[in-house]
């Protein structure tokens, strides 16, 4: 060793400046500025080297490029924070690298990221516009034959080699050790909100890392772990909430993260025994946790998330102007009436006012805006960003002019706070109001009386004050419409009167009486009255106001003993709104006034004049139909809430039309809307025809108009149905119209064929009217650039002569077929042949049709969906046609045609040929000979073979995808096949991720009401033993488990060492590490658990596969008194059958990819779904609360919302034919498997809320009032229901291709219209277009059962699937039910009555229906009633295969026939299985006995508590605990709350209890596990403060005890309670005082003034 010489070199930076700015043009371009002090030092010695460098004050600033322009807009991106590092080098090449990071605190905001944009955008260099290759290719003829040396494919190329000896590596070389520890003490990033450099923290991240990297030259491992805690700051209090909690309260919540290299394998396998031996992957990166990580999302944080999200997508605009001034964080405005003088105290300074004066002006309806005076916090920190929102640091003064101050009026939670104000003149005081409302983050304070009044008209009011003294009005201001008009001080106890503003000013006088409200104060909080504002010309109605005045709600009242006056919001209602929700305009006039008034569609407006005492209102619909229709009714307050008005026409023939309308009345307010129930649209073209009973309307075919439809109500719970027809068809069978969001086809019989209309059934926006469209159930789009006639063939087959339909380039026609041969055939325009026929009723996801005549081709493929065929041609692209074959081998011919046809191809040696069949309507298999040997093919799959041309010569033939471009090669070159068919090799992975969490814990909390609505859980499960029998662990099943775990139990508590023998065949060791079985087979086991959440991704060279599992996730009803404690939970298979096999996760994904290095198509080798079975129990009031927290509290449009209010749906109507059809721009994906297993739901349902806030809950309950609006426009009534049972038949597709927007439309669509379509036929016992059950797939394929259970699914990871094994069984859903009742789980009646429902028989049902209706006597009874039940079911269900055709025949002719089949077939199947299960429940009800259940799901943990000031805090279970407890086991005294417990030690269980009013010591019962109140005292009972010694607490109170002598009037009681220890008794005795001083100011707040009671003083 050269010996190394004593170096020592020592530099130092100090404070460069680097600045990136976007734009060098302009002063004040955006920029970032960094600056820092470096210091490096180096010193070198023989044995070591070592190296210590820092980088101190690093601090980053966003601002304007030059400093002059700076001042004040300077933004701290990182505040100053210091990096350390230390590097030890020795001789023998060990390293040690130390890095440490003090804190570091980012701030991040719209005009930081905005800024950050902007600078990359200018240095990231621009694209070159590639010229345009306008070479198109000519058209030559795609059938031509071409030499493969033309042919110019990657698959035919050849790979250069590289030496052997270039990569080989001498890996013997000893390694050195190499170290490297980092460690982040504390990272924090702030997200801010906010325009300009002034911005508002909204979001606080906190999180700490350390990690350890070593041998990174050569196998590097490395560990780390990091935490994270997040805040969001609550504006509504000034409050940080947690967003990410701590764990238990007292830890971050922590992440692991493990990165392992393994050494690169060669290629070729070691064949193993009897399995594949996959290497371990590169890289690999195991990231877990083993906590729980719980989020609380509330109202205020999905606001916090709104406004992030506005704010930052505003900022990052390109159009953002990063000039914009700032809002001020402080606004005042002057309502009072009067000049008044505001003092701020010294946090705070008027906005772009330089020195700071002490008070300033603020004259009557002025503002003034205030800052803070430092705009960086002082302090370092979390602190820091909490320092602002303390509220003692930021306060203000004001004086009115003539009154005294009010002083310190903190000015950072929103709130309202009333102070009184002494005018030293006058003997009395007068109050005045606080207002602070929160806006984005700014507070905007208002000064104003204790009265505001406001106006919901659409026009604005002039408000006039009775003047005692000389008897006259004195205007005081208008009130604007929406808006609140604050009453100045010194008028807010006058008498008010009103007036109508602007145009109706002339026609109206001020109101006649005043607005009533002080005078009734003492007869009840709400008062109401009613004004009249006559009319200027006489004999004309007065205009009509109702008022409502309702007492604000305060936070806060000062009042230094004195009394106070009561804080009033006057409400000005119009009497009657009348909303028009008809797609055509209506007139109104009103009984009594002369003018008429027009409201436009969608339009809403008030009928100033109505009493609501039984006045005419006449309604006009204005040109429908081209006539005008005249209808009225009475106003009353008694109108139903539905009810028909009944049009008639102004023509010479009198025509009628029926129109419902909707009355809700609100406060003061009626609101009437005219709507229809239904609205047709005919998009057919074709003339269409309805008639229900007694109606009969006709549809012209230019479908413009929108027919308004409604059935007479007769009887208003009939099922209402309407038959149609069309053009000249008979009338199709009676179909309902009601079943929102279904799809389906009606048939219309005529003559020799029939017509088909597709019918889908939405919900207007404004869920009263249903839309309904009627479509041609076959549409033909053209998208190539060609010209098309299309002709149907004749049912002989025989193309056509006559008949063509034209349709020209990029159009859209509906298409009527004339016969029933189901094949059409296209040619193009001018062209004499014709394409070759194909069909257009089934699904073809692009078949190539060949064009002689233009050397070319055009491409059909086909979508059907129950109510729509859309035929769709396109022009040829590479990669449509069937196959591409090519004869690579240099000696024989290869002949090929499509399989049943005559025309042979023949293909010569090195030549390639595209080829199309010949018959697109005939089998598709390609058959073909090459010397003697012969093959077939679907071509579908990618698959290869052999055949030995002669003594020495194999030749391979190879099928697979090359883009979208299906080839089959023939080749004797073993080469050229590994390259074809790379992508299907086993490859060792490049890397591997693997993310567990353990759970994750969700709660939803609604902060408006202080609950917690919901907590969503996703949990790990309990010990399970798995094995390794190979390379990967598998679980044992549930039963091994269970023997496994009691023995391991008893081997720890007695420590038996050696083999234990738990089973004839199954014997372990727990002593070896690992653990190990030797019998049935030797392989190592281990404890574990399955994790809530399990994500495996691998990826190699050509394929990528994922696998990602939830275990378990349930959501849990938070509400007090509920019915179902737990809403969703996935329901665990009977014990029988749980027991054989391994512990399912709930949801479990599996998805294998392939993909190739010359194509962008993705092929998708497996794709599986599998979901268990699952509960759903609702009941109203937790929907209710659901839908209460995700709409936002007040959506100040909605009401103010006078336009437009069905534009949405007139919107969706215009869309043409061609909507979805033409948009689709992703990418092709193949999909060779691609499963979704069926769902099964057990669905209950509970009208009740639970509860007691069945007041409070009317007006929320929004989203149920439009489902109840919904079947009451029905006639249906929602009832209870408990345990129906849903099954969704399975999704799957094989071998197709496939857009990915497209299939994701398709899956959602398969699974949601068979929910709607059997709640509608389960729940609503409505009758739906299709079949429900998805069940009968056409007569061709037989009854298909696409229905198994979720438990016999499985699926494969990429290592099963990679062996080959077979997918699991589908259990037919008939040979009734699985072979036994256990299956079903729950045999109820329900079943039964889906099952009947199946059996679309309606007699059947109606037996079924009798039958159980009546109770059984006894047990032999119930016996002999189910065996006949199931005989019944039997037999009905083989002789119906035989008498439902001829039934149906007799109805229906030759088309009842066919359906009789079907419905014999499927009855065959459900009617055994409906026997059995009646006979199930019918004998279950005779022994009383339920089918075996597992076990009771119980809620994850108790609610969580919110105190009364309604912040949230981090999760405390012994608070919850003790919450609970109050509100289960203890009578409550009003309003009361709970606020501490704790157990008291002692021989009984008893413990102490604080609530908001009394503290009380609750013990248990033992016998009854009871709760009963030992003692208690209130809190106006106390004597004296309690007091507290070491573990002692002292309660001294009045004697309450039953004994106490009536003399002894003050007779004292001391309480003494021990407790655990003296922390516990302060924490008690803190309580106890925070609890006393609540109840005091709430008290106050809540007594009424005495003023009110005392006679008013004049003014």
């Amino acid at each position: 060793d050269s010996v190394r010489p004593n170096v020592t070199l020592k530099a130092m930076i100090i404070d460069p400046e680097v600045v990136f700015v976007a734009n060098l043009t302009k002063a004040d371009a955006p920029a970032l500025m960094a600056s820092f002090q470096c210091s490096l030092s180096l010193s070198t010695s023989k044995p070591e080297q070592m190296m210590e460098a820092s980088v101190r004050e690093l601090k980053v600033l966003a601002c304007p490029f030059l400093r002059e322009k700076r001042g004040a807009n300077v933004t701290t991106v990182l505040q100053p924070c210091s990096l350390f590092m230390e590097k030890c080098t020795w001789a023998s090449g060990k390293q040690n690298i130390n890095i440490t990071v003090k804190e570091c605190i980012i701030k991040i905001s719209p005009i930081i990221l905005n800024t950050v944009m902007t600078i990359m955008a200018a240095m990231s260099p621009k694209p070159i516009e590639e010229e345009s290759k306008n070479t198109a290719k000519e058209m030559t003829n795609i059938w031509d034959i071409v030499s493969i040396d033309d042919y110019n494919a990657w698959f035919l190329g050849v790979d250069t080699a590289s030496e052997i000896t270039e990569n080989f590596k001498d890996t013997e070389c000893s390694l050195a050790e190499e170290n490297c520890a980092v460690v982040v003490e504390s990272v924090q990033v702030t997200l801010e909100c906010g325009l300009g450099h002034r911005t508002v923290p909204l979001l606080l991240a906190e999180s700490k890392f350390s990690g350890i990297i070593k041998n990174w030259t050569s196998l590097m491992a490395a560990t780390a772990d990091m935490t994270l805690e997040v805040h969001y700051y609550n504006e509504t209090h000034a409050a940080w909430e947690p967003l990410i909690e701590r764990v238990e309260g007292k830890r971050q919540w922590n992440l692991r993260l493990d990165v392992k290299k393994s050494p690169v394998q060669d290629k070729n396998f070691m064949p193993g025994d009897d399995f594949i031996y996959l290497p371990d992957p590169q890289m690999a990166i195991y990231i877990s946790s083993g906590d729980t990580m719980n989020i609380t999302i509330s109202k205020s944080s999905l606001n916090v998330f709104n406004n992030l999200a506005k704010g930052f997508s505003e900022g990052t605009a390109a159009t953002f102007d990063y000039s914009l001034k700032d809002r001020a964080p402080f606004k005042v405005i002057n309502a009072l009436g009067i000049p008044i003088k505001v003092q701020a105290n010294r946090n705070l300074r008027v906005l772009g006012s330089p020195e700071k004066r002490d008070i300033y002006d603020v004259d009557i309806c002025q503002s003034l805006e205030l800052e803070y005076t430092s705009p960086e916090p002082l302090r370092q920190g979390k602190f820091s960003v909490l320092s602002r929102q303390q509220s003692s640091f930021f306060t203000l003064t004001f004086v009115p002019r003539g009154y005294s101050e009010v002083a310190n009026i903190p000015v950072v939670r929103p709130a309202r706070r009333l102070y009184n104000v002494r005018n030293p003149t006058a003997s009395w005081t007068d109050s005045v109001l606080v207002q602070i409302d929160a806006t984005e983050g700014d507070k905007v304070i208002t000064l104003r009386s204790p009265l505001q009044i406001k106006n919901h008209f659409s026009i604005a009011f002039i408000i006039y004050k009775f003047v005692k003294n000389v008897k006259l009005l004195e205007r005081i201001g208008v009130a604007r419409p929406e808006e609140e008009f604050h009453v100045p001080l010194d008028s807010y106890r006058c008498q008010l009167f009103i007036q109508p503003a602007g145009l109706l000013g002339h026609q109206y006088n001020t109101s006649t009486t005043y607005i009533s409200w002080k005078e009734e104060l003492h007869r009840s909080s709400e008062i109401r009255c009613m004004l009249q504002c006559p009319s200027t010309e006489a004999n004309f109605l007065p205009l009509i106001v109702n008022t409502a005045a309702v007492p604000d709600e305060l936070s806060y009242i000062c009042t230094h003993g004195e009394d106070w006056d009561p804080a009033y919001i006057i409400h000005l209602y119009p009497p009657l709104t009348l909303r028009n929700l008809l797609p055509y305009s209506l007139r109104y006039l009103l009984e009594g006034t002369a003018e008429t008034y027009e409201l436009a569609e969608g339009n809403a407006a008030d009928v100033l004049h109505s009493r609501i005492r039984g006045e005419i209102l006449e309604l006009v619909l204005m040109k429908y139909q081209g006539k005008n229709w005249t209808g009225h009714f009475r106003i009353s307050g008694a109108l139903p809430e539905f009810f028909l008005v009944c049009f008639t026409s102004d023509s010479a023939e009198v025509m009628t039309l029926d129109l419902s309308v909707h009355v809700r009345r609100t406060r003061s307010r009626m609101v009437l809307s005219v709507f229809s129930p239904y609205w047709l649209i005919n998009k057919t073209s074709r003339v269409l025809q309805y008639r229900a009973e007694d109606i009969h309307v006709k549809h012209p075919a230019d479908f413009r108009d929108i027919v308004l439809f409604s059935f007479k109500k007769k009887n208003i719970f009939r099922k209402n149905k309407v038959q149609l027809k069309i053009s000249t068809s008979d009338w199709s069978s009676s179909f309902s119209l009601d079943t929102v969001g279904s799809y389906g086809c009606v048939k219309c019989p005529a003559g020799n064929t029939e017509y088909l209309v597709g019918v889908s059934i939405k919900m207007s926006s404004f869920n009263l009217s249903r839309i309904v469209t009627l479509t041609p159930f076959c549409t033909i789009a053209n998208k190539s650039a060609l010209e098309l006639e299309v002709g149907e063939i004749a049912p002989d087959g025989s193309i056509p002569t006559k008949k063509w339909n034209y349709i020209s380039a990029s159009e859209c026609l509906p298409f009527w077929p004339e016969n029933l041969s189901g094949k059409l055939c296209v040619r193009v325009v001018g062209c004499e042949g014709s394409s070759k026929p194909f069909f257009y009723n089934r699904q073809d996801n692009g078949t190539l049709l060949s064009l002689e005549d233009l050397n070319g081709g055009i491409l059909v493929d086909v979508n059907t969906a129950e109510h729509s065929t859309v035929i769709t041609f396109s022009d040829y692209h590479e990669g449509s046609a069937p196959a591409l074959i090519i004869n690579h081998t240099p000696w024989d011919v290869l002949t090929y045609k499509q399989s049943g046809s005559r025309d042979e191809m023949v293909l010569l040696p090195k030549q390639v040929r595209l080829f199309a069949w010949a018959d697109p309507t005939g089998t598709r298999k390609l058959s073909w000979r090459y010397a003697a040997n012969v093959g077939e093919h679907a071509l579908l799959k990618d698959e290869c073979g052999q055949f030995a041309y002669d003594a020495n010569i194999q030749i391979h033939w190879v099928s697979f995808l090359d883009g979208r471009q299906r080839v089959l090669l023939f080749t004797d070159d073993v080469a050229l096949v590994s390259k074809a068919r790379q992508a299907e090799e086993l490859e060792q992975a490049d890397h591997e991720i693997v993310l567990s969490l353990h759970s994750l814990g969700l709660s939803l909390v609604n902060n408006d009401n202080k609950q917690e609505v919901s907590y969503i859980g996703i949990t790990s499960s309990g010990v399970v033993w798995e094995m390794k029998p190979k390379q990967k662990w598998k679980p044992f099943s549930q039963k091994q488990i269970i023997v496994l775990e009691q023995a391991y139990q008893k081997y720890q508590a007695s420590g038996n060492s050696g083999w234990i023998k738990l089973d004839t065949n199954f014997e372990v060791n727990f002593d070896k590490a690992p653990m190990e079985m030797r019998l049935p087979i030797r392989c190592p086991i281990k404890r574990d658990f399955l994790s809530g959440i399990q994500i495996e991704f691998k990826q190699s060279p050509h394929q990528r596969s994922l696998r990602a599992m939830l275990y378990w996730l349930q959501v849990d009803n938070q509400l007090p008194g509920t019915m179902f404690p737990v809403v969703f939970h996935p329901v665990a298979p009977p014990k029988s059958i749980a027991l054989d096999s391994e512990p399912k996760p709930f949801i479990d994904v599996s998805v294998i990819t392939r993909f190739n290095d010359y194509s962008k198509v993705l092929q998708f080798k497996y794709f599986m779904v599998l979901i268990q079975e699952m509960a759903l129990k609702v009941d109203q009031g937790f929907l209710g609360a659901i839908v209460a927290l995700f709409t936002p509290t007040t959506d100040p449009e909605a009401e103010r919302n006078r336009t437009k209010l069905i534009q949405r749906d007139i919107d969706a109507l215009n869309t043409e034919l061609m909507e979805t059809s033409m948009t689709d721009i992703s990418m092709l994906s193949f999909f060779e498997h691609f499963h979704i297993s069926p769902v099964k739901l057990h669905l209950s349902l509970s009208l009740g809320s639970g509860g007691e806030e069945s007041d409070k809950g009317r007006q929320e309950m929004i989203a149920i009032h439009s489902v109840n609006l919904l079947l009451k426009s029905i006639g249906a009534t929602l009832t209870d229901m408990d345990d129906l049972i849903f099954q969704l038949a399975y999704y799957e597709i094989r071998y197709q291709f496939y857009k990915r927007d497209q299939l994701v439309w398709s899956v959602v669509r398969h699974y949601t219209e068979q929910f709607l379509k059997q709640m509608y036929v389960l729940v609503l016992g409505l009758d739906v277009l299709g079949n429900p059950y998805g069940l009968i797939r056409g007569l061709s394929e037989g009854v298909e059962a696409l229905f198994y259970e979720p438990f016999q699914g499985a699926v494969q990871g990429p290592e099963e699937f990679a062996e080959g094994l077979v997918i699991g069984v589908r259990s037919l859903f008939g040979h009734t039910v699985g072979g036994a009742a256990g299956v079903v789980s729950r045999i109820t009646g329900s079943v039964g009555k889906g099952l009947a429902a199946i059996t679309m028989d309606k007699e059947y049902q109606q037996k079924r229906r009798e039958e159980m209706g009546r109770q059984p006597k006894d047990f032999g009874d119930s016996l002999a009633r189910g065996g006949k039940g199931l005989l019944q079911g039997v037999f009905g269900g083989v002789t119906g295969i035989i008498t439902k055709p001829v039934e149906g025949a007799k109805k229906e002719g030759a088309a009842g026939f066919f359906k009789g089949i079907g419905k014999g077939l499927v009855g065959a199947v459900a009617r055994p299985t409906g026997g059995i299960i009646d006979m199930a429940s019918s004998t279950f009800q005779g022994i009383q006995r339920a089918a075996e259940s597992t076990e009771e799901v119980s809620s994850l943990r108790p609610p969580r508590l919110i105190h009364e000031d309604g912040i949230i805090r981090p999760y405390d279970r012994q608070e919850s605990e003790g919450s609970e407890l109050f509100e289960n086991r203890v009578k409550k005294l009003e309003e009361e709350t709970y606020r501490y417990h704790c157990s008291i030690p002692g021989a009984k269980k008893s413990t102490l209890m604080v609530t908001n009013r009394r503290v009380m010591c609750i013990k248990e019962v033992e016998i009854l596990s009871h709760m009963s109140i030992d003692w208690q005292c209130s809190f106006e009972d106390f004597l004296c403060p309690p007091s507290v010694d070491e573990n002692l607490l002292k309660i001294s109170a009045k004697d309450q005890s039953v004994f106490h002598r009536k003399d002894g009037a003050g007779q004292s009681c001391l309480r003494k309670v021990h407790l655990r220890d003296s922390a516990t008794a302060k924490r008690a005795h803190n309580a106890i005082e925070d609890a006393q001083s609540r109840r005091h100011q709430k008290m106050l707040v809540k007594q009424s003034s005495l003023k009110l009671l005392r006679p008013q003083l004049p003014y």
